[in-house]
């Protein structure tokens, strides 16, 4: 996927945020809103998984339940050409791994703050029992 892929005629995909092991998160422009997302699509050569496609989806209906300040909202789902994607909203700044690295390492009282804003989102998912299986510093964090 580049630059000038859009999928399912609403969302062109820019530039890359991230890999991961199910696929890769882009910056995009919703075509009819004007606005930016984030992009999740999945791995082409995954996506041949009935199974994977199936916790993809779950991925995205899981997420979308969650409504909090902490957790990074769902706009959307879909499949398009064969390829699945999720639709969120785009979280601007540095991740946590980003800002470790430019810092060193935080402050006692920087880290208490990071630690309860991701508690307060690891908390509504787990009421609704849901469990987050790749929580880390690259990957969903962002700092102050």
């Amino acid at each position: 996927m580049a630059g000038e892929t859009i999928l399912d005629g609403r969302y062109r995909l820019t530039s890359i945020l991230g890999r991961g092991g199910m696929g890769a998160v882009w910056r995009a422009d919703h075509l009819m809103l004007g606005t930016e997302v984030a992009v999740k699509v999945i791995d082409p050569m995954i996506a041949e998984s009935p199974e994977a496609v199936r916790r993809f989806q779950q991925e995205a209906q899981a997420a979308a339940e969650l409504r909090s300040a902490h957790v990074v909202q769902i706009l959307d789902y879909g499949i398009d050409r064969g390829t699945p994607y999720i639709v969120m909203e785009l979280l601007e700044g540095e991740s946590l791994a980003q800002c470790l690295t430019r810092l060193g390492r935080l402050t006692a009282r920087d880290t208490a703050h990071v630690l309860s804003q991701v508690a307060q989102g690891l908390t509504r998912a787990h009421g609704k029992g849901i469990v987050h299986r790749d929580l880390k510093p690259e990957n969903n964090i962002h700092c102050l």
